[in-house]
């Protein structure tokens, strides 16, 4: 690449356009929750996210990690964006996300159907980050949209057996398969021989029945003298 590229003055790249399509939602570290509407035309082509009737870059992925390590000039000639919004990128990625706390003086949080959604599929700690609020809010906001506590999932987890046990118990679920197989098969061996024996006593009856009936009735008197 010659200098006059604007991806080469990224020196702590690469930085590849993430798959997405259009309609997702994804987070935006600047805006909160944005719906992807298409791709920039920009050097690197980047999802543009929609939320309030605004469009803008996804800070996400590769860009998110470019705007905590390249420059402002250099992102913005890399992304096709102005220096200052590179600027406020820089600053909203590097301060962490304040929690807002409900008091006396200040009225609680309105929640949006956008922070309903997302507690349906995040974890507990995952939806207290991105919404700004509390483990304790989050709790009750599950708990009124009917949803199962995330704690019970967390010690479903903590429960997991380790792969040892895993092992263990998968050798004693094939050891007793064998057994009720030699089972099986000793049964259907058992079955064979009696059937087998039923069907020669009845080849011989059927061949009895097809000699003539005067040789019959000799081997009955020779059977009969004999006694």
């Amino acid at each position: 690449m010659s200098n006059n590229d604007p991806i080469s003055q990224l020196h702590f790249g690469p930085y590849v356009t993430p798959v997405c399509f259009v309609g997702a939602v994804v987070e935006c570290e600047a805006r909160g929750l944005v719906t992807i509407v298409r791709l920039s035309d920009g050097p690197i082509a980047w999802p543009v996210g929609e939320r309030d009737g605004r469009e803008d870059l996804v800070v996400f992925k590769g860009l998110a990690r470019a705007v905590r390590q390249e420059s402002p000039e250099a992102v913005a000639e890399a992304w096709g964006i102005s220096p200052q919004t590179a600027r406020q990128w820089q600053a909203t990625c590097s301060r962490p996300r304040l929690r807002r706390k409900q008091t006396l003086t200040s009225p609680p949080i309105p929640w949006k159907k956008s922070d309903d959604e997302l507690l349906a599929r995040a974890s507990l700690a995952e939806a207290a980050r991105l919404t700004g609020r509390t483990l304790t809010a989050v709790r009750k906001r599950r708990r009124i949209l009917g949803l199962p506590d995330g704690r019970v999932a967390a010690q479903r987890a903590a429960k997991t057996d380790t792969l040892e046990q895993q092992a263990a118990a998968a050798l004693v679920r094939m050891r007793t398969y064998m057994e009720e197989l030699a089972r099986s098969h000793a049964e259907l061996n058992e079955t064979y021989r009696v059937a087998k024996a039923t069907l020669s006593f009845w080849q011989i009856e059927a061949q009895r029945s097809a000699r003539p009936r005067s040789r019959r009735l000799d081997d009955d008197s020779r059977a009969a003298n004999l006694s």
